[in-house]
Formats: structure tokens, C-alpha cells, sequence
């Protein structure tokens, strides 16, 4: 789930999980290097993949397609 509701704690949404993300990656790191760090934190790759598309859909990463590094955007 993207965002929290009775059954889903906002720990568990897409959104609660973004802080995960935005921690792990402060600098450009590989999207497969990424899931690895903190794939404990995630039940799937389904919904770490899903977290990843909102931060980028937020402006919160940006994505370099040519090399697969991903960074934050301040």
C-alpha cells in the first residue's frame, strides 16, 4: 500500500518506507546496491520498488538512466 490506512501502519505504507530511502541514499549509489542495504526492511521487491517510483515521482531522487545510479535531490 502506498498510504496508511486501518490494516497498514504508516511503517509499512510506501510512504512510511520513504525514510528508509531518503537515509540510505545520500549520495549516487546503484538501484540494485540500494535494495540490497535495506532490503530488510521491505516484505518485497514489489514494494521496494514501489517506494523508489514515489520518491521519484515526489522529485525526492533523481534517476540517471545511462548508468543506473540514483541520488537525492535537495
Amino acid at each position: 500500500m502506498i498510504t496508511p490506512n486501518k490494516v497498514v501502519p504508516l511503517a509499512k505504507s510506501a510512504l512510511g518506507l520513504t525514510r528508509i530511502l531518503l537515509d540510505e541514499a545520500p549520495t549516487s549509489k546503484s538501484i540494485s546496491e540500494l535494495q540490497e542495504r535495506t532490503s530488510k526492511h521491505f516484505e518485497s521487491i514489489d514494494q521496494f520498488i514501489l517506494t523508489v517510483d514515489l520518491l521519484f515521482v515526489l522529485g525526492r531522487i533523481g534517476v540517471d538512466f545511462e548508468t543506473g545510479m540514483i541520488s537525492n535531490v535537495d
